[in-house]
């Protein structure tokens, strides 16, 4: 009841449309793995929906999806506005800096962008596949997934290695975007985007949902509009989402790649004189003087590994001592002296 017979006979005769042999060896072949529900790489907020996937192929890391629990989904549109690009690059590069794994779905547009961004930045990034890892697309990502995969981040889907996407492949991928997260950030969304599907999705899962808010003129920022009246969290900096998850239990550090961006910032009503920064914050404030620097001249300037700097600088930004401008570059914003 409710199968059909077209559906019932393609299950009686799966033989005649599934070969386990080929399938493996393409698996193989792609250095992919096959997580199932029981594997302990297989996401584990992912387990808690109410549909997860049977199993997972991975092209990757392994610890990229036990790492997600502690990570954010960032979604959008496919047609972007230079405003859009810009906070995507701002919220992921933001995220990466503070080490937490930044899931999207590699599509054109604001997926793009972010999974770039963390990329740039040295992060790690997911990308959840609308097809299977031998059919990715667009197809002028397979660079951009490389990238990811040697930076620790990983490919993923629950379709068959030569699945191609469909229309609807893409929202049954967007069920495990939004379940793998604490929660799923929506970007630029028009009034019918995919975008809202993922964010839809994300609330029937009990996840939290942020929206960037647009020009009240601009067609893609309808659909983070209605979100936000609906009572999704505006959000205009990567701050606005680690506040939100700061006091969560099992939120730490730790589970998100070693960062301290989730634990309390001390008081930036204080004197600034009277905050006592870490050396490494200290040094970062005297390197930069008064002028605008790029981070990768920072990188090369201080005695302390990329990861390091990034968390630090994410910190200052926190306490309102500096400020990221686009272009990957910081300029201080704070008072002259600090203890």
């Amino acid at each position: 009841p409710g199968v059909g017979e077209k559906l019932a006979n393609v299950l009686a005769h799966w033989e005649q449309t599934c070969d386990p042999a080929l399938e493996k060896d393409l698996i193989a072949r792609a250095g992919a793995t096959l997580v199932t529900r029981d594997h302990d790489a297989y996401p584990e907020l992912l387990r808690q929906i109410h549909d997860p996937p049977l199993c997972l192929y991975v092209q990757g890391s392994l610890e990229a999806l036990r790492r997600s629990r502690g990570g954010i989904s960032i979604v959008g549109s496919r047609r972007t506005t230079r405003y859009g690009v810009k906070m995507a690059e701002h919220l992921a590069m933001g995220a990466a800096y503070a080490g937490w794994p930044v899931v999207s779905g590699l599509a054109r547009g604001i997926d793009t962008t972010v999974h770039r961004a963390v990329v740039r930045a040295g992060g790690c990034t997911v990308a959840v596949l609308g097809g299977g890892l031998a059919e990715i697309y667009p197809g002028e990502n397979v660079e951009l997934g490389r990238h990811m995969i040697e930076l620790g981040g990983a490919l993923v889907s629950e379709f068959p290695m030569r699945q191609r996407p469909d229309k609807r492949t893409f929202p049954m991928r967007n069920r495990i975007i939004s379940g793998m997260t604490l929660g799923t950030v929506v970007v630029e969304a028009g009034a019918r985007s995919g975008s809202l599907i993922t964010a839809n999705q994300a609330l029937d899962q009990g996840r939290q949902v942020f929206a960037v808010p647009g020009r009240a003129d601009t067609p893609q920022a309808r659909g983070c509009h209605a979100l936000i009246k609906d009572g999704a969290k505006l959000v205009e900096c990567f701050q606005d989402i680690a506040e939100e998850f700061a006091q969560l239990p099992g939120i730490s550090g730790s589970e998100t790649g070693g960062s301290q961006a989730e634990k309390p910032a001390q008081n930036t009503d204080s004197p600034p004189d009277e905050l006592q920064l870490p050396d490494l914050e200290r040094t970062l404030l005297a390197f930069l003087g008064d002028d605008e620097v790029a981070i990768d001249d920072i990188m090369h300037g201080v005695d302390a590994t990329p990861g390091e700097v990034l968390s630090a600088l994410l910190m200052l930004e926190m306490r309102h001592l500096v400020r990221q401008l686009p272009g990957r570059r910081v300029v201080r914003v704070g008072p002259e002296r600090t203890h």
